[in-house]
C-alpha cells in the first residue's frame, strides 16, 4: 500500500502556473493521499472549486474534504445571495471507502504583525479490504512554534484516545432490535469501527530538530537516539534509513530556508510494515514536494 502526502498551495506550481491536473499526476500512483491547502471558492479562477476538480481528476476514488478555514462567500451582484462558501483545507483521497470522518479544531491565536489562519486535524477511517486504518491529515501553523507544541500535544491525544472513544455511532451491548428504528437509521453492520493502527501525515511546519517533532516522535537520546515508542509515532522516512538531518520538502526560496517539514508518521503497530519511504525531489506542481511510504499492509496488526 502506497500512501502519499502534498501541500498543493492550490494547485499553483513552481512556473506559477495553476494546474489541478499535474497535482493530480503527480500523485496518482498512490493508494491513499492527504493533500493539505486545497481551496474551495476562495478565489476567482478557472476551477475554483478544487475539490469538485480532484473529484473529476480521481474518477476512481474516494474523496473528502475538510475545511480548515470557512468564511463567508456568499454575496452576489444586486443583492443576489449566491449560497456558497469560501474555504481552503484537507482533502483525502482514498482507493477504498472512506468509512467515517472527523474534523478536530486546534489551538490557534492571532500573531502580532502576522496573518494566521486556523488548524484542524481531519481524522478518516480507510476501509482497506484487509483491515481498515485511521489516515489522519493535519496543516500545523505555520508561524509560531508554541502554537505547533499546543497542536502537536493535542494531536497525540486526540489519536491516543480515538480508540477508546469509538466511532461516530457507537452501541455496545444494544439489543438487535434498537437496530434499524427510529431516529438512528442505521443496522449494526453500519456501526463503523475505530481501529487502533493509524497514519498521520501532513504539512507540520517544524523540521525533526525542532520541539514539537519531539513531541510526536520522541526525543533523542544520547545513547539510542530517537526511539519507536508506543503511544508516539515514527517517521517513516526516518524508519527507511533517511537520516533526519537530511531530505527537503520545502526548498529554499530566497527568503526561507530550504526544510524538511512535510512528514509521514505511523503508530508502532506500523513501523515494522513500512518497507520504502522518499521525497519526491523532481515534482514542481507546488512549493512543496509531496512524500511517499510504502506499507506492506495485510491487515496484520
Amino acid at each position: 500500500m502506497l500512501v502519499s502526502t502534498y501541500n498543493i498551495q492550490w494547485g499553483k506550481g513552481r512556473d506559477g502556473v495553476v494546474d489541478l491536473t499535474r497535482i493530480a499526476q503527480t500523485v496518482a500512483e498512490a493508494d491513499v493521499i492527504g493533500l493539505q491547502e486545497v481551496e474551495r471558492n476562495w478565489r476567482e479562477m478557472e476551477h475554483a472549486d478544487q475539490v469538485q476538480r480532484l473529484v473529476e481528476l480521481f474518477p476512481d476514488r474516494h474523496v473528502f474534504f475538510a475545511p480548515s478555514v470557512d468564511i463567508d462567500g456568499s454575496s452576489g451582484e444586486g443583492g443576489r445571495v449566491k449560497g456558497r462558501r469560501r474555504q481552503y483545507g484537507l482533502l483525502v483521497i482514498s482507493r477504498w471507502p472512506v468509512l467515517t470522518a472527523r474534523t478536530y479544531p486546534l489551538p490557534s491565536y492571532p500573531v502580532h504583525g502576522h496573518l494566521n489562519d486556523s488548524s484542524v486535524l481531519l481524522e478518516t477511517v480507510i476501509g482497506h479490504p484487509t483491515a481498515p486504518f485511521r489516515f489522519y491529515v493535519t496543516h500545523l501553523n505555520y508561524v509560531s512554534e508554541r502554537q505547533r507544541l499546543l497542536q502537536s500535544r493535542l494531536i497525540l491525544d486526540i489519536v491516543a484516545d480515538a480508540p477508546v472513544q469509538g466511532g461516530p455511532i457507537t452501541g455496545p451491548g444494544v439489543p438487535a432490535s434498537e437496530y434499524g428504528a427510529d431516529w438512528i437509521a442505521v443496522q449494526k453492520e453500519d456501526v463503523p469501527s475505530m481501529p487502533r493502527p493509524a497514519i498521520l501525515l501532513g504539512d507540520f511546519n517544524m523540521m525533526p530538530n525542532s520541539p514539537e517533532y519531539a513531541v510526536l516522535a520522541g526525543p533523542v537520546g544520547p545513547d539510542y537516539g530517537r526511539l519507536a515508542e508506543q503511544g508516539l509515532f515514527a517517521d517513516a522516512l526516518t524508519l527507511t534509513g533517511v537520516n533526519e538531518n537530511a531530505g527537503i520538502t520545502y526548498p529554499a526560496n530566497g527568503i526561507e530556508q530550504a526544510k524538511r517539514i512535510d512528514h509521514i508518521f505511523v503508530t508502532l503497530e506500523l513501523a515494522g510494515l513500512v518497507r520504502r519511504a522518499w521525497i519526491d525531489e523532481a515534482a514542481d506542481a507546488s512549493d512543496h514536494q509531496p512524500v511517499f511510504a510504502e506499507l506492506d499492509w495485510n491487515g496484520a496488526v
